[in-house]
């Protein structure tokens, strides 16, 4: 008898930061092990704590957020291949957007691709802003009914007053 269900994706859920690329390459590394497919998760919003977010360069401004994330997206998934050039679930990823709040809409989407789990990096927000803002990667794990793994960048993990 074979099993006719289809393996659950792994689901990264990504930032464009170094925390992102640290939970982005321990995703590639997991989906290694379980034969999972690999989608990467990008929500485009505007960012409370960084207003301007897509407008980094003089012709962002004409253009819509979702056309800018898109190409830092690229962007940053280029870094990333470059990076790792022997890692094949980064080739072989879905790269997909959608637009809101990112922890609903991560894990309104890990529900609807049936994500067995959600990789996130930490960007580890810390005092007034975190008191303010919280962190998307903790309400991400309050909320969702699917396993949370919450990765952060190795290069920031020695200083406790972060």
């Amino acid at each position: 008898m074979t099993n006719t269900k289809s393996i659950q994706p792994i689901l990264v859920a990504i930032d464009f930061s170094e925390d992102s690329e640290a939970a982005l390459l321990w995703a590639s590394n997991y989906t290694k092990l379980t034969k999972s497919p690999l989608i990467i998760l990008h929500v485009v919003h505007d960012p409370a704590d960084a207003p301007g977010f897509y407008r980094r360069e003089e012709d962002d401004w004409s253009e819509p957020m979702a056309v800018v994330a898109n190409r830092m997206a690229k962007d940053f998934m280029k870094k990333m291949y470059d990076k790792n050039p022997t890692l094949a679930p980064l080739l072989e990823a879905r790269l997909e957007f959608v637009q809101g709040l990112p922890p609903g809409r991560i894990v309104e989407f890990a529900e609807k691709v049936q994500a067995q789990i959600i990789v996130i990096g930490s960007c580890g927000r810390s005092g007034l802003t975190h008191i303010l803002l919280g962190s998307v990667a903790e309400r991400v794990a309050q909320i969702s009914k699917i396993p949370v793994v919450i990765v952060k960048d190795t290069a920031k993990q020695g200083d406790i007053n972060e």
